[in-house]
Order: C-alpha cells, then sequence, then structure tokens
C-alpha cells in the first residue's frame, strides 16, 4: 500500500472522535490502487508458488479496498438522502467486508507463526478470491459466520454488533414491526410510517467509524505482513 494511504490511515485513527465520513471516504477513494505491476511481483523471486499466492493476495486486498469504499459511500449518501433502512444495510455488509480483510490477515500470521501449512493458506486463498455458490467449476465460498466468528475472536464485540445490524436487514420483528409502525395506545391504534430513521439513525455513524477503524488496521497490518 503505497504511503499516503499509510498517512491516511494514521490520520484517521487520530481523528476518529470528529470525524468528517464524507471527507475520509472521499480522500480513501482517492488512494485506492488501480493496478498492480506483476513484473515487479515477479522480480522479487521467481519461485511460481511465492510470487503467484502474493499476486493474488494483493488483488484481494485492493479488491476489498475498492468494495469497502463503494459500500461505505453509498451507505453515507443514503443515509443524507433520510434513507436509514438502505444505510444501515450497505453498512453491514460493509462490515462483513472488513471481516474478510480480518480472516485474510489472520491466516497470514498463521502461517508465518507456523500454525498453518502453506498448501491450506494457499486454498483458504483461491476459496476468498474465486468463492461463488452459484458456479460449479469454482470453489465454494468461505461461510461469513465463519469471518464473523474469527473476527470475534480477535475484536470481542464485532458479532454483536452484526447481529445487531441484520436484525434490521432480516425482516424480523425490528426489521418490519419496530421499523414502520408505531402503537397509540391512548386511542388504541396502530400507525404505519417510516420510522426507522428515528429509530436507527443514531447507529449509522458509530458503525461506519466501527468500520473505517478495522479497516485501517487490517490494511496496515496486511501490508507489513507482505512485505516481510
Amino acid at each position: 500500500m503505497c504511503q499516503n494511504v499509510y498517512c491516511f490511515f494514521i490520520w484517521v485513527y487520530f481523528k476518529m472522535q470528529k470525524i468528517n465520513i464524507k471527507k475520509v471516504l472521499e480522500t480513501y477513494k482517492k488512494s485506492l490502487v488501480t493496478k498492480i505491476d506483476l513484473p515487479s511481483l515477479y522480480s522479487r523471486s521467481k519461485i511460481a508458488h511465492k510470487w503467484k499466492l502474493t499476486y493474488g493476495l494483493i488483488v484481494l486486498r485492493e479488491a476489498i479496498s475498492w468494495r469497502f469504499v463503494d459500500i461505505l459511500t453509498q451507505a453515507y449518501n443514503n443515509e443524507k438522502n433520510g434513507m436509514i433502512t438502505g444505510s444501515l444495510i450497505l453498512t453491514r455488509a460493509a462490515l462483513e467486508t472488513v471481516c474478510l480483510l480480518i480472516y485474510m490477515n489472520n491466516k497470514m500470521q498463521s502461517v508465518i507463526e507456523g500454525k498453518m501449512s502453506f498448501d491450506d493458506f494457499d486454498n483458504v486463498t483461491t476459496r476468498l478470491l474465486w468463492g461463488t455458490k452459484n458456479i460449479d467449476e469454482l470453489p465454494d465460498p468461505v461461510n461469513i459466520m465463519k469471518l464473523i466468528e474469527d473476527s470475534e475472536n480477535k475484536y470481542p464485540g464485532i458479532k454483536k454488533a452484526y447481529e445487531n445490524l441484520s436484525e434490521i436487514v432480516h425482516p424480523n420483528y425490528r426489521g418490519v414491526c419496530y421499523g414502520y409502525t408505531k402503537q397509540n395506545r391512548q386511542k388504541h391504534e396502530t400507525e404505519f410510517g417510516f420510522y426507522c430513521e428515528e429509530k436507527y439513525g443514531n447507529q449509522f455513524e458509530s458503525m461506519i467509524e466501527k468500520c473505517l477503524k478495522l479497516s485501517k488496521k487490517h490494511i496496515m497490518s496486511g501490508e507489513n505482513i507482505l512485505n516481510n
């Protein structure tokens, strides 16, 4: 990851309490890598499995970064237009994306510490890159709850945050009746409307801040692992 991205995330870390989400996302977007120089990777090591795996890891990391910025930008825009439900749905997807990054870094660290074989790591990386449920020729993806639980082991509270967002995303009580009805007990009536903003609006910025903090930490740590 280039130096300006490193500095940007340091800035995010110290300014998070006074964060300007729009400005942070715009800066993050400008720092995204637009291409990978494959010959430079090959020049580091001509051993096939080393440069190929490194290439795959960098592709995965940068694609994660692009997806992360895309999702959170849309979440922010939805929230500013009063579409809080859509923003929280997208924020949940951003949290899943961050957990994929955490999972990838955890596996890289396991290889370095000798807790995971290179072949097993190569298989995991292949699933992270190519995993899908609807193309028979491609491998199965890593289950999203595995990513969440793996992240929970490192950062307690992620699973609870994910479950809270999921209750809004899914058509359960909090996603349907709580968000779109009100009880008028004096008149014995049920009123309908878009009440999600007043009930869930305060969750939006706190969740984006959590996602940005985690992404900052793991893009930097992943870069250090790859460089070493």
